[in-house]
């Protein structure tokens, strides 16, 4: 049996990669941005494909104007991968192109097969309102702010036994203005709906009559809260009837090659316990004291490392290289100085953003002392372009590699310029992350 899912802000379907290995089966789709629409599609057209029409396909994709020109090395690459054995996911995905605040939820539940319970809605809105980016912006400040609140409209109007909230993680601990209705007669403090929160100072709302004693004597208060963000969204899916269950977690902890933290929000509508997915890696350089013994008993695994994902063998360009010298680098990325912009290859991949993916580079000999000070130089009231660029010998990560960094399976295939691909994917959510927490809500589904 597997388990009928909506997914909403799909993406390259990254969560839903996982949640379909997992056990579950995406019904349908919703996404905004063409190019990932078509990621999907193509690979629906690709899990049915096999042989010759397999050759055509490809052959067909490496016309395009970003693909056109690759080395024979690249394309074989390219056809290799394509070719690899595939499980069939998003195969019976429906896919709505289009903004989700122009969708109604009739057009979802006209979807749904007769005689089909909806099990779960899975997706994550845009993170930026959430972000610890810029000004920290909330959902007060960006005209995505309140996508979250689509994504509860469509939870609470298809009902479906489990919701699966996904998000960046300041979305834990961002301050963020919460607005309270009090009671003078009794003293109890209550959230404000979330449309008359956003709509506070545009206009006057009468106090509402406290839900406790049901007195008139009420005022508004606003506090500014350092979780204040969580505290919204989870009172508008408690609102709606959903026990919730929220956490942190790194997709590092579970056997992927990348440092990725990201906040999740699990909810069920029939008061069933969840219990998050017990990690199965640990940054092993943190517990040097502890004996090796302890993590063969326990079945821990280190970390694991970009080296032992991706160059065990050498680097597919430059062939054997120095372990000590060689490193990721993210190109012409201008940070603070102290933030890096080169990683060893001991250690997993830093978090791969949407906007630094294309960016990220392998260095066999390492970046020179000059460039990196250029690099870091605004924190010193320079600029990058103060002086002349350093040559660093580097090759930009391939489609594959950044794909294998972030669990997707070698065979997904990416549409779209390098640009937009490298968007897609660091923009999703590790696959692997994602499965273990759909086991893990079937697990609470056998143990109700």
């Amino acid at each position: 049996m597997r388990y009928p899912l909506i997914s909403l802000f799909t993406g390259a379907g990254g969560l839903d990669l996982g949640l379909e290995f997992a056990g579950f089966k995406t019904i349908v789709a919703n996404e905004l941005e063409p190019q990932a629409c078509e990621t999907l599609r193509q690979n629906q057209i690709l899990s049915r494909l096999c042989g010759d029409e397999l050759k055509i396909f490809i052959a067909n994709a490496c016309q395009q104007r970003c693909l056109n020109g690759l080395e024979k090395r690249q394309v074989d690459t390219f056809f290799n991968r394509l070719e690899l054995d595939r499980f069939p996911c998003l195969q019976h995905a429906e896919i709505i192109e289009g903004d989700i605040r122009r969708i109604p939820s009739s057009l979802f539940k006209n979807m749904i097969p007769k005689g089909i319970d909806l099990f779960a809605i899975a997706g994550g809105p845009p993170c930026q309102p959430f972000s610890k980016a810029g000004k920290r912006k909330t959902f007060d400040c960006s005209k995505n702010g309140d996508l979250f609140f689509e994504f509860v409209r469509l939870v609470k109007e298809l009902k479906p036994k489990w919701f699966i909230f996904e998000n960046v993680k300041g979305l834990a601990f961002t301050k963020t203005d919460v607005l309270y209705s009090v009671c003078r007669t009794c003293g109890s403090k209550n959230l404000a709906d979330f449309r008359v929160r956003q709509l506070w100072g545009e206009n006057s709302f009468p106090s509402p009559i406290c839900p406790r004693c049901h007195s008139k004597k009420t005022t508004w208060m606003i506090t500014n809260e350092p979780s204040g963000s969580l505290t919204i969204i989870k009172n508008e899916f408690e609102k709606i009837g959903y026990l919730c269950f929220s956490k942190l977690l790194n997709a590092a902890d579970f056997g992927a090659p990348q440092i990725r933290e990201r906040f999740f929000i699990i909810g069920n509508k029939a008061g069933i316990n969840f219990e998050w997915p017990t990690p199965t890696h640990f940054n092993f350089n943190e517990y040097v004291n502890i004996q090796c013994s302890l993590f063969e008993e326990t079945n821990f695994k280190p970390w694991k490392t970009m080296k032992e994902t991706l160059w065990n063998s050498g680097h597919w360009y430059y062939g054997k290289f120095d372990t000590e010298k060689a490193v990721l680098w993210v190109k012409n990325i201008v940070r603070p100085h102290d933030e890096p912009v080169t990683w060893s290859l001991d250690r997993p991949a830093p978090t791969i953003g949407a906007h630094q993916g294309a960016k990220l580079a392998f260095a066999p000999q390492g970046v020179p002392k000059e460039q990196l000070i250029r690099q870091q130089w605004h924190t010193l009231g320079k600029r990058q372009g103060d002086t002349l660029p350093v040559k660093v010998e580097h090759v930009y990560l391939s489609d594959e590699e950044l794909l294998q960094l972030q669990t997707f399976p070698r065979w997904w295939y990416l549409h779209g310029t390098r640009m937009q691909r490298a968007f897609q994917i660091g923009n999703a959510v590790p696959p692997l992350l994602a499965q273990h927490i759909g086991e893990a809500i079937l697990k609470a589904e056998e143990n109700q």
